[in-house]
């Protein structure tokens, strides 16, 4: 499925902190590691041809990354353009962002709007903004720009959001192959422990996440789920 090539790359997972609206961000960065006398600005040396096998260790640093809560979200739903992403499943325990600092009083305002009383399960609250600043960071679009919507409560008078849940829907993901099929562009294989349903009960154990490297961050274009 791959074509191998005598051309080496690697990539570095940085254990860095990316703040922007309180988003904490584990990423990997692409490294050449060709030598300064086969750099492409020498005459007889052909450009990269594509695609290129990714190492074990490449494929180890990507899915250390995915493994993150501001990532495996996106690998748990089929797409073909991020913009139909399953943002149910991105932002359900909130995508590694802490709580807007006025969470206390946007839960309160809520639950004072139930007429059963508060839930006896955790929640997650996001601001808009956070919400917004995440999807342009991870997809290039905004959240009015998604197809998709956000399925969770709206708590009006906050432009926030809230979601009761008693799990993390968090699933183990292992890279099993992967290649750079571009500049900045990767294909990784996968599988999960254990599999996992969609919304009409179909089965999936594996899948391939088509993305791109900007800067020192993972932006997802498309997954497939088998």
């Amino acid at each position: 499925m791959t074509t191998r090539i005598t051309r080496s790359i690697s990539i570095l997972l940085l254990a860095a902190l990316f703040s922007l609206a309180g988003c904490r961000e584990q990423i990997v960065r692409p490294i050449q590691s060709a030598a300064p006398s086969q750099a492409v600005s020498t005459p007889n040396v052909a450009l990269p041809s594509y695609p290129v096998a990714l190492s074990a260790s490449d494929l180890a640093a990507f899915e250390e990354a995915f493994n993150t809560d501001s990532n495996y979200g996106f690998l748990l739903s089929a797409y073909n353009d991020v913009r139909d992403v399953d943002l149910y499943q991105v932002f359900y325990i909130g995508a590694g962002m802490e709580p807007p600092a006025n969470a206390d009083e946007i839960r309160a305002a809520y639950e004072a709007t139930l007429t059963d009383g508060p839930y006896d399960v955790d929640s997650t609250i996001l601001s808009y903004q956070q919400v917004d600043d995440f999807l342009y960071l991870k997809t290039g679009y905004t959240l009015a720009e998604m197809n998709t919507c956000l399925s969770w409560d709206y708590v009006d008078g906050y432009d926030a959001y809230i979601h009761y849940h008693g799990d993390t829907n968090f699933i183990r993901i292992h890279c099993t192959g992967g290649r750079q099929v571009g500049d900045t562009v990767y294909e990784l294989d996968y599988e999960f422990d254990g599999g996992i349903y969609d919304d009409d009960g179909n089965f999936y154990s594996s899948g391939t996440v088509n993305v791109s490297i900007d800067g020192n961050t993972i932006l997802y274009n498309s997954n497939i789920l088998y």
